[in-house]
Formats: structure tokens, sequence, C-alpha cells
């Protein structure tokens, strides 16, 4: 019986020294794991205040004319018009989606055809703009704005060697557009 009492005491012993090792590993695990927490939280906010910085250099950049309409690595030896074009371009997006929702939200709210037609000539004066400044654009950098800023420079050298030019463009169009006038026709063959 002694024996059997040392036996006990002793597996006791053993189950004692593995629970406390078990709440040991449990404590360091838990420990490990608010570690791991903590640095993940510091890790957002470092991320928060990177991205806050970004976007307060983005909107500075805006303001100073700098941007140029979304596009990643866009040319430094960018024409001037075309960069205006670029940076406005990318704030008429802008409106065209905020409009665009507007008039849909419309569509949905079932409006009268006079509140209609003032959302929809508001649509179509938004849309007189972006061809006014085409217009603009095409009388300062017109190669700008047919091959658009995602274009590097050394693939427009290479659309002009292959073959591209803008004049073969209105002779396409000359033929969709008729019939014209004459003052038109000419028009089109001093543009050309």
């Amino acid at each position: 019986m002694l024996l059997q009492s040392l036996g006990r005491a002793k597996s006791d012993k053993v189950l004692d020294a593995k629970r406390q090792r078990r709440l040991a590993q449990n404590r360091e695990a838990a420990r490990k794991s608010r570690l791991r927490k903590k640095a993940y939280v510091q890790q957002l906010e470092s991320s928060r205040m990177k991205l806050a910085q970004l976007e307060l250099d983005l909107q500075r950049a805006r303001s100073q004319g700098v941007f140029f309409g979304g596009a990643a690595g866009a040319p430094a030896n960018i024409s001037s018009g075309g960069a205006r074009f670029d940076m406005e371009y990318g704030r008429w997006v802008e409106d065209d989606q905020r409009l665009m929702a507007q008039l849909r939200a419309a569509l949905h709210s079932h409006l009268s055809e006079g509140e209609l037609g003032v959302i929809v000539d508001g649509y179509m004066n938004h849309y007189d703009e972006i061809f006014r400044l085409k217009g603009v654009a095409a009388k300062s950098d017109v190669f700008h704005l047919l091959t658009g800023v995602w274009t590097s420079p050394a693939e427009r050298c290479f659309l002009w060697i292959a073959g591209f030019r803008p004049s073969e463009l209105i002779k396409m169009l000359i033929a969709q557009l008729e019939p014209l006038t004459e003052q038109q026709l000419m028009g089109i063959y001093s543009l050309q």
C-alpha cells in the first residue's frame, strides 16, 4: 500500500508538472498572440498614415496641375496642352460618373418630365464640355489626343513608323460623313 501511495504521489507530481508546462505554454502562446495583434495594429496604423500622406500629396499635385489623369508613369516630356487635357479629362470622368448616378437616381424616382429634362440638359452640357476640351487639346497637340496618355513617346514613335497617320482617320471619316457641303469639305481638306 505504501508503494501504491508513493506511485500515486509520483504520478500526481508528474501530472502537476505537465499541467504547469501546459499552463506555461498557453500563457506563452497568449502572450505571442497579443504581441502579433499589437504588431498588426501598429502596421495598420502605419499604413493608414502613409495612405493619408499619399492622398495629401495627390491632392497637392492636382491643385498644382501636376496630375496626369491617373496614368501611372505618365511621360514627363508630354506637351503642356496634353497634360492640361489629361488633368481636365480626369476631372470630367469623375463628374461624368457623378452625373450618371444622378441621372439613374432621377429615372428611378419617377421625376416629372420637366425635372428630368433639366437633368438631361445638364448631362448634355457636360458632354459639350468634353468636346470643347478635346477641341482645345487638338489645337495644342492633336497627336497626344489621338494616341492618349496610355502610350509612351517610344510607342508613339512606333505607331508613326508603322504607318499610323491621323490623316488616314480623316479620310475614313469623310466616307462616313457624306453628304457634306463644299465649305465642310474644304475645312476637312485643310485639316488633312
